[in-house]
């Protein structure tokens, strides 16, 4: 039997196979662990403001939240500027950047950049003139739910497809690029 097919399909069934990961793209996937750690603190949190009626313990809880997902969002953002300025472009050089795999995961960090920021946007509303707190929280679990979805496609078809296609020598430049 000959090699796979050169494709999607034919790299899937190759990579399906293999588990390990280079260590810039291990890098990225622990980072999903911190990430996904966050986001249970900021559950947590919109799930204790949710029960929370007295005021001053409502507003503590508000602020709270906002800088935790400032912070959050913070880290978020430089982990998927790895991805798009450093890992996609390298994939490129073997699949279409406009369709397929990376322009979906580009359309999803765009759609989970826009689900944080609504949902940043309404807990500073929050902060100012009270609004129906399950707006926040509703909306923090659609940009949860949005992310956890992304982070296994990534880590099931994105990352072992990089590890097939990318070389050795730009296996090495994504780790030269990620050391921090």
């Amino acid at each position: 039997m000959g090699p796979p097919p050169l494709g999607c399909m034919g790299m899937m069934q190759e990579f399906g196979e293999r588990r390990k990961l280079c260590p810039a793209l291990e890098k990225l996937k622990d980072e999903h662990l911190s990430l996904a750690e966050q986001m249970n603190e900021l559950v947590n949190l919109a799930n204790n403001l949710k029960s929370t009626a007295e005021p001053t313990k409502r507003k503590k809880g508000l602020t709270e939240l906002h800088e935790l997902a400032s912070s959050f969002r913070a880290e978020l953002e430089k982990h998927s500027r790895r991805e798009e300025e450093d890992l996609y472009p390298l994939m490129a050089n073997y699949i279409e950047r406009d369709m397929g795999p990376i322009a979906a995961m580009e359309e999803e960090h765009d759609l989970i950049h826009e689900s944080l920021m609504s949902f940043m946007r309404i807990v500073e509303k929050e902060k100012s003139a009270p609004v129906e707190i399950a707006a926040v929280h509703t909306q923090l679990l659609m940009a949860v739910e949005i992310l956890m979805e992304h982070f296994f496609k990534e880590e099931n078809v994105l990352f072992p497809m990089a590890e097939y296609v990318l070389s050795d020598a730009e296996k090495e430049q994504l780790q030269a690029l990620f050391q921090d």
